[in-house]
């Protein structure tokens, strides 16, 4: 009951996963909270989040349900992992990392990857996601944490485009042009702003001006030429994360160690 209404957010949805009606789930995990005490689920507007406390429970559940699959396998039935593991990275590396995800997904089709390619941090704690890839110069705090890589940050321009350096495309908020594209392109001027390294690619390729891209993503695209080497001092890292109470659950566990061994094969 707990762990459907974990996973749907909402008693509908946990009540089709159980096959019972929704008075009955809400009943009983009153039940549940009133026997431990605590509360486990936040109620917004019919959505269910879990509380701190909650996804602390919502962890030791998981594994018990993990550590029962294994006893299942002592009577003969294999265990393996299985489940959905939902992966938020930015919209650039679920491009970079296509071609492995999807070998991960043919490796483990009982694992049901669910995507999130955002640009925006979908938050661990809040549970809006099991694993993140991050791009950050400090590890982030409080996580489990692996570093899988670095990213080298570079200028590119379309190519065979005549460029004379003063047409510059920047992420939106920027607070004028910083000093290492200025030392590149010190005439440059903003001319147009992108959200995101995704759509940054795209407009650069169009001729809009010139833009700084990861040097992997740019380097992709043969619409692209480099014109300048890496631009900072402070590499970005590319981070694997996920909260540290789930880290032993198998289907989390495929996952980030799958990525591991992907990124330190090169």
């Amino acid at each position: 009951m707990f762990l459907a209404l974990a996973h749907e957010k909402s008693l509908s949805g946990a009540a089709r996963r159980l096959g019972i009606d929704r008075t009955t789930v809400a009943r009983r995990i009153d039940a549940l909270e009133a026997t431990i005490g605590r509360r486990l689920f936040e109620r917004h507007s019919g959505q269910f989040g879990l509380t701190l406390v909650g996804r602390k429970a919502f962890a030791a559940a998981e594994r018990a349900n993990q550590e029962l699959t294994f006893f299942g396998s002592l009577q003969g039935r294999e265990s393996h992992p299985h489940g959905k593991v939902r992966l938020s990275l930015p919209a650039h590396l679920a491009f970079t990392l296509a071609e492995h995800l999807t070998r991960f997904q043919r490796l483990n089709p009982d694992i049901m990857l669910e995507l999130t390619a955002t640009d925006r941090q979908a938050s661990l704690v809040h549970h809006e996601t099991d694993v993140a890839v991050r791009l950050s110069p400090d590890a982030p705090k409080g996580m489990t944490k692996y570093k899988l890589g670095s990213v080298q940050l570079q200028l590119y321009q379309k190519v065979g485009d005549v460029q004379d350096g003063t047409r510059y495309i920047s992420f939106p908020g920027a607070d004028g042009i910083d000093r290492y594209i200025k030392n590149t392109l010190p005439n440059a001027e903003i001319v147009l702003s992108v959200d995101g390294y995704v759509a940054m690619r795209e407009y650069i390729a169009r001729g809009a001006g010139i833009g700084l891209l990861p040097s992997d993503f740019g380097d992709q695209d043969n619409r692209l030429c480099a014109v300048s080497g890496p631009l900072y001092d402070d590499e970005l890292s590319i981070w694997l994360i996920c909260l540290p109470e789930q880290r032993r659950l198998y289907r989390i566990q495929t996952l980030m160690s799958f990525l591991r061994a992907e990124f330190a094969a090169g």
